[in-house]
């Protein structure tokens, strides 16, 4: 995983990962080729159990690797909560000067990925973080639609199997950059300075452990900002441990009569393997029921 580059930057910006996963993630790496460089404080000491320092040291962390040139990977090793405690403490006029480095990583990640997309700072990636990597590596449909994220070329992204198949709730045809995230998370960023402009974009959504009238609350929170009304289309991944599958059905529907686009549902891609790895800064194109990255 993340095999064409060659120094990972390994940051915390939220929790702190249980030592066997994180030894296991950097195990992976190293015999792979790669020998990663940390955060200081990516491990801590923090006296909150769900952080894994304190806000100040966390954005220190993320601030050093990003500007370090040897650098070409900022690979976050699980999320939690606490991301969005960095967004106003990171200079983001100083991060702008590497537009394109890639920042992997998804669930609490979103806060940093989305507020990097409202910058013009980096390049965010959702994928696999560090403690999942020797695992996706493992799973066949991961490892294969991580290698090709960043290869050039397009490609479809069939559905996976262990999911069914995808789902039409609107169809139609759509292109633009993916604008992904977990929805919670995405929600938290309405009425920041760090939510970005959803126009133009393919808005992919996924979340865990939510009961229906949260997901809900989270989706009428993006809709009243208008995210949906000037996006071009709507992918809805995997909710697992959310709902029965027909209340969360109902739910999307009637979310996707809002959208000025096509509208898909049980994409491969959420807090559980087989996920597909997306790249913010490559287009992605919807054509009646078939999802292709150009």
């Amino acid at each position: 995983m993340y095999d064409i580059f060659h120094v990972p930057g390994i940051i915390a910006p939220a929790g702190k990962l249980r030592p066997d996963k994180f030894d296991t993630g950097v195990a992976y790496l190293r015999a792979t080729g790669r020998e990663p460089r940390f955060g200081a404080h990516v491990n801590g000491p923090s006296d909150t159990a769900y952080l894994s320092a304190d806000a100040e040291a966390r954005a220190s962390d993320l601030t050093e690797l990003w500007l370090d040139p040897k650098i070409d990977l900022l690979l976050a090793v699980r999320g939690g909560f606490g991301s969005a405690h960095l967004l106003p403490l990171l200079d983001w006029r100083m991060l702008k000067n590497r537009p394109e480095l890639p920042l992997a990583g998804f669930s609490d990640i979103t806060a940093l990925h989305w507020a990097m997309e409202k910058a013009g700072a980096g390049r965010p990636i959702a994928g696999p973080m560090l403690g999942k990597l020797a695992e996706s590596a493992a799973s066949p449909y991961t490892a294969k639609f991580h290698a090709l994220a960043f290869r050039p070329g397009a490609y479809e992204l069939p559905p996976a199997g262990e999911y069914g198949s995808l789902t039409e709730l609107r169809s139609g045809r759509a292109s633009g950059l993916p604008l992904v995230g977990n929805l919670s998370v995405a929600a938290t960023l309405c009425g920041t300075p760090f939510l970005p402009d959803a126009a133009g974009r393919i808005l992919i959504l996924e979340d865990l452990n939510e009961p229906a009238y949260k997901l809900d609350r989270c989706l009428t929170m993006l809709e009243q900002n208008g995210l949906f009304e000037c996006c071009a289309g709507v992918i809805f991944g995997q909710f697992t441990d959310c709902a029965d599958e027909a209340e969360l059905r109902k739910l999307f529907r009637r979310f996707a009569a809002k959208v000025n686009g096509p509208v898909i549902a049980n994409f491969p891609f959420g807090h559980i393997l087989p996920m597909a790895t997306l790249d913010f800064h490559r287009e992605l194109s919807i054509d009646n029921g078939r999802i292709t990255i150009l």
